[in-house]
């Protein structure tokens, strides 16, 4: 879970933002990966606290 106050000093370091700006942003983000459609889902939101990506991860090497 990453929280509400990290994420805005993460993505908007030494400025001012809304919690309403990244609400808006974060529904950005959800409607770019098609969170909810066809059932998968990427972001949840943990009330009052922030958001959590919930999806599979896997890594791949790359062959140099």
């Amino acid at each position: 879970m990453v929280g509400k106050e990290q994420l805005i000093a993460r993505a908007w370091p030494q400025t001012f933002v809304e919690e309403s700006n990244l609400k808006i942003q974060v529904s950005a983000l959800r409607r770019a990966l098609g969170d909810g459609q066809g059932g998968n889902r990427y972001v949840i939101t943990v009330p009052g606290r922030g958001y959590n990506f919930v999806a599979s991860v896997r890594r791949e090497e790359t062959l140099r």
